[in-house]
């Protein structure tokens, strides 16, 4: 069989089409499933003429587009294709129906004079030939005020077309955010004529649209767009520079889960772009990133799981002049598993945010470690996997890094060894003179018993005192609850460590850390603040 037995028993739920509107090339819609019609003709030892579907679902059809050794198309993946009648598939509608159906008004003969009136007025402004209405006949009985709309989110509504030319500027003229995701379109000139009606659009989604690139591209500019989110599109680089040169002034980008694996970028395009996201695309090299330093505005860039297994930057100066006003990077789910690679983002001039989480070096280290070691080697970081990093959190994680290495230091400071040193340790040496060379005592390795990992806090709650002996490894969350139950309180306490040496020292404890993190010392005290 050429066709499966659920599209079948869902063949009364799709919209009946006519053989003669569909092509090649089209977006079309079946129980549920979308797709792009890659053959129409006969299929051997089949009767009546049939479609060829490449279905977006990879495993929603039964074959590749070969059937019998005979190959009908060439779909996407081994199971994506499958072949279909005619009259099964939905074609879709146009983006002012599917407006007007979500967000209609109750009075609709009234609605349609009102539109009536609006697009004759305006074909006279422009001098243009009457614009006829249609597809308005089966309008939901709703509410709405078609003027004030600003935010529309039409996904997953069937819409492959504009409508008539000028229509949606008279419905609808003040949209600002568009959601056009998942629909039929298919090509990149249905977008543009939607663009072209709407002057305050700025934010505009087309996620999980498969759509061709027109050759007339270069015609089109739309200044106004500054946000772009182009999800799952089967996009390459390259097809985002050809249609990016029609937004011209876009500062946010955001196209995850595409096709992108080379980034090379020419230096006169995407000039203001400040936030991009590639992530879950198949990129590996670090080199490849570096491509889009030629995109000078970039502040913000979204790495995560492309495979990146390394980074590394070109030369040896103590700071590059690539990226120079990227603040933002976020490198989670990838393959990096050397700390060289944290040492060569402390030569980003600007980097203040940094998101890094499930990378393999991070593992051989405890969290309160890697808090410390990352914080340590990137002077200009502010924020590390969302926690803030204050003055007094940076200084104690420098300090606690100092003595972390410090008995290696002491063996290598007065040989050759010591550049091999720097190599791993970047700022050690920045450090020691920031805060001066540990003392050996201070280093002694101490037993890891369990009675010396206990330190004795002072507990302080509206002028009540209670001591306790604590593991450094309990964590926050965990000392909140007994303290709730220690002090009877009814709410959740913010807990603040205050210095027994400096009372002026006093830090807010964060509740996914545990104790040791903030080198506790005993008679150290922890106050209770509502």
């Amino acid at each position: 069989m050429i066709t499966d037995r659920k599209e079948e028993t869902d063949m009364v739920s799709a919209s009946r089409c006519s053989l003669s509107d569909v092509k090649v090339g089209d977006r079309i819609q079946c129980s549920g499933y979308i797709g792009t019609v890659k053959y129409i003709g006969p299929v051997e030892n089949y009767s009546s003429t049939w479609l060829g579907i490449d279905w977006d679902d990879q495993f929603r059809g039964k074959h590749d587009g070969t059937v019998n050794g005979v190959e009908y198309f060439h779909a996407r993946f081994p199971k994506s294709g499958s072949f279909i009648r005619p009259e099964k598939i939905d074609l879709g509608q146009s983006v002012i129906k599917s407006i007007i159906d979500r967000y209609g008004r109750k009075n609709y003969d009234q609605t349609a004079q009102q539109l009536q009136e609006k697009l004759f007025s305006f074909q006279k402004s422009i001098n243009a030939p009457f614009l006829e209405l249609v597809g308005f006949d089966k309008v939901l009985d709703k509410q709405s005020n078609f003027d004030a709309l600003r935010v529309v989110n039409l996904r997953l509504q069937n819409i492959h077309s504009a409508g008539e030319p000028g229509q949606l500027r008279c419905l609808c003229p003040n949209i600002q955010e568009l959601d056009l995701s998942k629909n039929l379109m298919s090509s990149w000139s249905t977008v543009f004529e939607i663009c072209s009606q709407l002057d305050l659009l700025y934010w505009l989604n087309l996620s999980e649209n498969i759509l061709s690139i027109p050759e007339d591209i270069q015609d089109y500019t739309f200044p106004n767009i500054e946000t772009l989110i182009c999800t799952s599109m089967y996009l390459t680089w390259d097809d985002i520079l050809r249609f990016s040169v029609a937004f011209p002034n876009i500062q946010e980008l955001r196209v995850p889960f595409n096709a992108i694996k080379s980034l090379e970028t020419p230096p006169n395009i995407l000039q203001n772009l400040k936030i991009l996201d590639i992530e879950d695309n198949c990129i590996n090299e670090w080199s490849e990133i570096c491509k889009l330093s030629v995109i000078e505005n970039l502040e913000e860039l979204f790495l995560g799981n492309v495979g990146l297994k390394k980074i590394e930057f070109p030369g040896n100066e103590r700071k590059v002049e690539i990226f120079g006003k990227l603040k933002k990077l976020s490198i989670s789910n990838n393959l990096i598993d050397n700390w060289d690679s944290m040492n060569e983002l402390n030569r980003l001039k600007s980097l203040e945010d940094l998101r890094c989480v499930k990378n393999p070096i991070l593992e051989t280290q405890s969290e309160a470690n890697r808090f410390q070691i990352v914080v340590a080697k990137i002077e200009t970081l502010k924020i590390f996997n969302g926690s803030e990093i204050k003055a007094d959190i940076r200084r104690s994680a420098e300090y606690d890094y100092i003595k972390m290495y410090g008995l290696e230091w002491l063996n290598v400071k007065n040989n050759p060894k010591r550049e091999e040193f720097f190599k791993l340790h970047n700022r050690y040496l920045e450090l020691i003179n920031k805060y001066g060379e540990p003392e050996e005592s201070e280093l002694v390795v101490k037993s890891k018993s369990i009675s010396n990992t206990l330190v004795t806090l002072d507990l302080v709650h509206d002028g009540k005192t209670i001591s306790r002996k604590l593991p450094q490894t309990i964590i926050i969350q965990k000392l909140m609850l007994m303290m709730q139950k220690v002090f009877s309180l009814s709410y959740r306490p913010n807990l603040v460590l205050v210095s027994r040496i400096d009372p002026n020292f006093r830090i807010v404890l964060e509740d996914h850390r545990d104790l040791g993190f903030y080198s506790v010392e005993d008679g150290d005290i922890i106050v209770i603040s509502s």
